[in-house]
């Protein structure tokens, strides 16, 4: 009668790969809203503060470039130096662009993984579930055999 526990332990498997797979799929659509969240925070409102607060700072700048009494103009050092502030500037916030991009890879990448966990236990719960109902004949086949060569039923 072990055959019982086979299908059991079969049904017992798929039902724990579903269950599983649907707790991943979970997991990976919470990672994918997350990276919605925080890719919409970034836009309308990390993004636009930092460009905000590098104009006040740039023009804080000029105020005091044009207060020491040197001429702003091309080739002056005050020119130059303003030059410079701009390119860093324009280099930081490209590179928080970038830092951006890259944790949008981050999240979309992990979501991608935890939901190929998902199918992968899934397979798992599958193979096992069938592994137990191949027992599952073999157990009956074996009874069966037995009863034929007995010449009555042998429950095994």
């Amino acid at each position: 009668m072990s055959f019982i526990g086979n299908i059991a332990a079969g049904q017992a498997a798929k039902t724990i790969g579903k269950y599983n797979q649907s707790v991943a799929n979970t997991e990976a659509e919470f990672v994918r809203k997350k990276a919605d969240a925080q890719e919409k925070t970034y836009d309308n409102i990390e993004r636009p503060r930092f460009v905000a607060k590098q104009e006040q700072d740039f023009s804080n700048f000029f105020v005091d470039a044009l207060r020491t009494g040197a001429e702003y103009r091309a080739g002056t050092t005050p020119f130059l130096v303003g030059v410079k502030n701009a390119q860093t500037q324009l280099f930081d916030l490209a590179m928080a662009d970038h830092n951006q991009k890259v944790m949008q890879n981050d999240f979309e990448n992990q979501s991608i993984l935890i939901t190929a966990r998902g199918t992968s236990e899934r397979l798992k719960g599958d193979l096992t579930a069938r592994t137990q109902y191949m027992k599952a004949a073999g157990s009956l086949l074996t009874m069966g055999y037995k009863s034929q060569q007995a010449g009555e039923l042998v429950i095994t």
